[in-house]
């Protein structure tokens, strides 16, 4: 029997509070037992600039949850039941859901606006097609944009003019304590919400009764029975979460009610119909009005919508053949590998740092558990952000920052990474440099007198904290090391010394100086490089060699652009 039951979530801060929700619940049943929180990053939460219509269905937020319970690393995972296939994967189950929060949408707008005094000229954003269909129908001529990121990014976007309304599930609101936002409670037979929309569920292994025996403690009946008639309808129309299909489901007595719908995107093919029966039939009664709407019409919609999402695109291969190394550490979230694939290179994995946990000083545990004390905080990387937030989780038990604290950022990737976690950034450099960062900083606010915290790694320089505490206290945690890896690949090693390569990548200085460590300095002027960025490119001239390029933009998207254009160039 085990004593320790690990909970696997992602790290948002609103499946952060799922995953506590499940957690406290079992702790109530089982005060005997261990219940730890394991975060785990999800493909969803990496893509942030792309709809989600065109990147996947629903398994783009449970895939690698599934994928660390085969692996032993956590014993059930913890969803918004919304983003779950209908189709488990072999191997894995539905455990239980807890007690459903509010089912229904939620509109978010300024100005206190209504849904039902929109007109053609006002702009409401979703990220759901499901919701866009719904409003087009009653709103034909509504100007509907993409949105996506954390509830507290979209509402910035919002007060900056991206938009005038947003729609979102009045549950996440509501489980954030961020309901003060919320404008109007959609009535369903207005929108009629996403299946499963409000319900949290556990998914378990299969071949595992001790934690079925577990969760199913904690499992809520009635939300069960609901959802499962939702999902069943769901299923027959083999709609994925961006299909704009959605069903509501409720017991009266000893009686459901289920009402379904079926839409093109702009709304004007819509059906719609409803069904009862004994609760006990729920299911099936889902199942019969699911083949209904398909048979009225409903598979000519669902056909219609996936070959506009997915259209035959013609696939252009600019980096054919190439062999390129990489000297970054193996990252799931890194973004580089997999552009450079996808224009037909061939990507080999050298890496040439390793990022580990720092283990804080009493100072510094006792500044994360008094985050109050500090005015700013900024961070340089995204490994500072995962890194520092993991810290927070083991000290205080959550993510949550004081609504007091201003946060600054370098780069897309980590201002992406904060996202992550719930919260957006109130200065986010562009440049990716130190200096470009506080030259922002200083210009837009002009801190005098404040305290400051730097949240880095223990190979950043001091030049921030150099700057700032000219007119401010500042304080450094480094909360994460770069350090060199124990041994390096010989065989790519020996790919480089004979010359059976195209390009080797470096990202960093470190990655540098490591492999000089390993591949020596004797014929390092015949490499091929690409650098990130001039902080790179200057570590590297200073050793006599020049790289072939040097990205314009110091992040991935960046590097990955200026290697297209060398390779471009050369067959002009």
């Amino acid at each position: 029997m085990k004593n320790t039951i690990r909970i696997g979530t992602r790290g948002s801060k609103l499946a952060l509070y799922q995953a506590y929700r499940v957690k406290e619940s079992l702790e109530q049943k089982f005060p005997e037992k261990v219940f730890e929180i394991v975060i785990v990053k999800t493909k969803g939460d990496k893509i942030l600039d792309v709809p989600l219509s065109k990147i996947g269905d629903k398994g783009l937020f449970t895939k690698e949850l599934e994928v660390a319970m085969f692996n032993d690393e956590i014993d059930m995972a913890v969803h918004s039941l919304k983003d779950l296939p209908t189709v488990f994967p072999v191997g894995t189950k539905l455990g239980a859901v807890l007690e459903r929060g509010t089912v229904n949408d939620a509109l978010v707008s300024k100005n206190h606006l209504k849904i039902s005094e929109f007109t053609a000229e006002h702009t409401v954003a979703t990220s759901s097609l499901r919701r866009k269909a719904q409003l087009l129908k009653r709103y034909p001529n509504l100007n509907i944009v993409e949105i996506r990121g954390n509830v507290n990014t979209r509402i910035r976007k919002m007060e900056e003019g991206y938009c005038d309304a947003m729609i979102m599930a009045a549950a996440g609101l509501q489980r954030l304590e961020m309901d003060a936002y919320i404008t109007e409670i959609i009535d369903p037979e207005v929108m009629i919400p996403a299946c499963g929309q409000g319900a949290m569920a556990i998914e378990i292994k299969d071949n595992d009764p001790e934690i079925e025996k577990l969760v199913g403690a904690i499992n809520h009946e009635e939300t069960m029975i609901t959802s499962s008639a939702e999902r069943a309808f769901l299923n027959t129309l083999e709609g994925g979460c961006q299909i704009p299909v959605g069903s509501t489901c409720k017991i009266i007595g000893d009686q459901v009610k289920i009402t379904g719908f079926v839409s093109s995107i702009d709304g004007s093919n819509f059906l719609k119909e409803s069904a009862s029966g004994p609760v006990g039939n729920a299911r099936q009664i889902a199942i019969d009005l699911a083949k209904k709407l398909f048979a009225a019409g409903g598979k000519e919609i669902l056909d219609s919508i996936r070959t506009e999402n997915f259209p035959a695109q013609k696939v252009e291969l600019p980096l054919q053949d190439k062999i390129i190394i990489s000297t970054r550490p193996a990252d799931a979230n890194d973004d580089l590998p997999q552009l450079l694939k996808n224009a037909g290179s061939k990507v080999v994995s050298l890496p040439m740092i390793q990022i580990e946990p720092a283990s804080l000083t009493s100072v510094e545990i006792d500044k994360l558990k008094n985050l109050d004390q500090f005015n700013w905080v900024i961070f340089t990387s995204k490994n500072g952000v995962a890194s520092f937030f993991k810290q927070l989780i083991e000290i205080n038990g959550n993510t949550t920052l004081p609504a007091s604290l201003k946060i600054v950022v370098i780069g897309e990737k980590t201002a992406a990474e904060l996202d992550y976690y719930g919260y957006a950034p109130h200065l986010a450099g562009e440049k990716n440099t130190s200096l470009n960062l506080i030259n922002d900083l200083i210009d837009k606010y002009n801190p005098q007198g404040q305290n400051f915290l730097l949240v880095l790694g223990n190979l950043a320089d001091n030049s921030i904290e150099n700057r700032l505490s000219q007119t401010n206290v500042v304080s450094r945690i480094n909360v994460y090391n770069t350090v060199k890896p124990a041994k390096a690949d010989q065989k790519i090693l020996d790919l480089v010394a004979n010359d059976n390569y195209d390009l080797i990548i470096f990202t960093s200085p470190s990655t540098f100086n490591n492999f000089c460590y390993f591949y020596g300095t004797a014929n390092i002027s015949r490499l091929k490089i690409a650098s990130i960025g001039t902080t790179t490119t200057s570590a590297i001239k200073a050793t006599g060699v020049s790289p072939l390029i040097t990205a314009n933009k110091s992040n991935a998207g960046g590097l990955y652009t200026s290697i297209i254009n060398y390779y471009q160039s050369e067959q002009k």
